[in-house]
């Protein structure tokens, strides 16, 4: 019952999110997803802005749940402890990000308060989930039936950390990156719910 309202609370996190990215751009016309955030979306003053950033605490929160619901499912070692409290920080980044919506288009000179807390709470929970994408995949290596999380959390770690350097509004396709690294993170969490799937039991 546990992993399964684990698996859930993920599954339902990304789908909130997945109908974000998809859909939201049919109400912002001229929007590009290579060079605008998806946070633009639901930023002030559009016609979005206001269930963009209701998804974005949704999405969070069930995100957030999924991770530390994980740490009841799996071996709770300090080490993987950690890892999942780090990955549910990213859920909360998440969720602030739609309680403190950016300004129209995200712009950072003259940025409101809410802006700038945007910005400073969702870059904190990105770089704190992509710690925890690497802490859980050395945790992984202790988990029997999980061959194969260790080397895909290097990988999907890597590629979020290498998008942080471009994600900054001078890149000219740093929506591009923001969605990589968004990949990044999705991958990792669906490879943690197929290795929940697969358990016979909760560890212990």
């Amino acid at each position: 019952m546990l992993r399964k309202l684990t698996i859930l609370c993920g599954t339902a996190s990304l789908l909130t999110l997945a109908v974000v990215i998809i859909a939201a751009p049919f109400g912002y016309p001229g929007y590009d997803p290579l060079s605008q955030y998806v946070s633009e979306m639901g930023a002030r003053g559009t016609a979005t802005g206001a269930w963009v950033s209701t998804a974005f605490i949704v999405s969070g929160l069930l995100l957030a749940a999924f991770w530390l619901l994980c740490a009841a499912v799996f071996l709770r070692s300090p080490l993987a402890l950690i890892g999942f409290i780090l990955c549910a920080l990213n859920g909360a980044g998440l969720v602030f990000g739609g309680v403190f919506p950016c300004d129209f288009e995200c712009a950072v000179e003259g940025a409101s308060a809410s802006g700038m807390l945007h910005e400073l709470l969702g870059g904190l929970g990105y770089l704190l989930g992509i710690a925890g994408v690497f802490v859980l995949a050395i945790a992984s290596r202790g988990w029997p039936g999980s061959r194969g999380l260790f080397p895909l959390g290097l990988a999907c770690g890597t590629v979020a950390a290498l998008m942080i350097p471009i994600i900054g509004p001078e890149f000219p396709w740093h929506g591009a990156a923001q969605r990589l690294l968004e990949a990044a993170f999705a991958t990792w969490t669906i490879a943690i719910m197929i290795a929940i799937a697969r358990l016979r039991k909760p560890l212990s």
